[in-house]
């Protein structure tokens, strides 16, 4: 397998990965509909804040060469996009990804290296190869969007910061946000009539995913009487003060997050757990607004062995279920409503 193909692959922003788009026969303005699938699917799980990356044990040279061209493809269609903060979600997405391609990697020093040398960053070891050094100046050159790289929580001695691979890896990451966001968005003129189009579409199906998403906050009153059993079943357990698991607690705040909880209800809610500590409490239920957290849909909730019942295995996602009961409901409320009106005027 051709070794620079695969690192350009997985991080797609970098100058190895445009040198293999220069040897690229695909013309922007007749790009084939398998590539454009996929940056659509990259756009879109970015917009809902899910990873990405490639769903292969052993990927062909062409899987490699498809998702490669998604990339610029992406941000060819995210250029011509409306929706807000797009660009914004794109990039984390990408962020987080770079993180994890090092991270999760057989040899993520080497691969560490060779990102920090494809973005010319200069860098040194400790004499015991466990550390990395780079300037104070060099290091501040990013966003700080990962919450992990502020320099609180690092060691700097004269006017150098010192990184453990981690770190490093956070580093880098942001690099690579901050160089994605720097290319964005292209100009309009520059962006294929086709892609334009499809722009326009996924704006649309966004906007209706968002409405779907808000209903339930709009739809009134928060009643856990239409929780859906698996959630119902968590809520009454937190209520009761009985002890909940790590994904137990994530699933059931992240649900309760989207369907309209606030977030000192959430606190008061989760403080009744027998483990309670409220600055721990309070640093995850704050990240769970801070990054919009999605409740996973029933297939993963079922991975992490929470029980799904028969009833809710009609639909998709948690929130999908509650929302359809909040909906049913108020039909009835004002149909209810119109027939007390019609009676009144008779």
């Amino acid at each position: 397998m051709d070794e620079i193909l695969v690192f350009a692959q997985k991080f797609p922003f970098t100058e190895k990965a445009k040198m293999q788009l220069k040897d690229s026969t695909i013309s922007i303005e007749s790009i084939p509909e398998v590539i454009v699938r996929k940056a659509a699917l990259m756009i879109s799980r970015a917009n809902s804040k899910q990873e990405y990356s490639l769903e292969a044990i052993n990927p062909t040279k062409e899987m490699l060469e498809n998702e490669l061209m998604a990339f610029p493809t992406a941000k060819l269609i995210l250029s011509a996009m409306r929706t807000t903060r797009m660009i914004e979600k794109f990039c984390e997405m990408i962020r987080k990804k770079a993180f994890h391609e090092i991270i999760d990697s057989k040899r993520p020093r080497e691969l560490a290296m060779e990102l920090a040398d494809d973005f010319k960053i200069k860098y040194e070891l400790t004499s015991n190869n466990e550390e990395f050094v780079i300037m104070l100046l060099d290091y501040m050159d990013i966003f700080f969007v990962d919450e992990e790289t502020k320099l609180v929580n690092k060691r700097v001695e004269n006017g150098k910061v010192f990184l453990g691979l981690n770190d490093f890896a956070r580093l880098l990451a942001e690099k690579a946000y901050k160089k994605v966001l720097d290319s964005l968005p292209i100009k309009k003129e520059s962006v294929p009539k086709d892609l334009v189009k499809i722009a326009k579409s996924i704006d649309s199906q966004l906007v209706h995913i968002e409405h779907k998403r808000f209903d339930a906050k709009l739809s009134g009153k928060l009643n856990p009487n239409f929780f859906p059993p698996s959630m119902q079943t968590l809520y009454q357990n937190q209520l009761a003060g009985k002890k909940l698991g790590y994904y137990e607690r994530l699933v059931l705040a992240a649900f309760l997050y989207q369907v309209g909880m606030r977030k000192q209800e959430m606190i008061t809610l989760f403080s009744k757990s027998p483990d309670f500590k409220a600055h721990i409490a309070q640093y995850h239920i704050n990240r769970v607004f801070e990054k919009e957290l999605s409740a996973p849909g029933y297939k993963k909730i079922s991975e992490y062995g929470i029980i799904v019942s028969k009833e809710e295995k009609a639909f998709k996602h948690p929130v999908q279920y509650y929302v359809g009961k909040m909906r049913a409901n108020n039909r009835m409320k004002n149909a209810a409503k119109e027939k007390e009106e019609r009676e009144k005027n008779v």
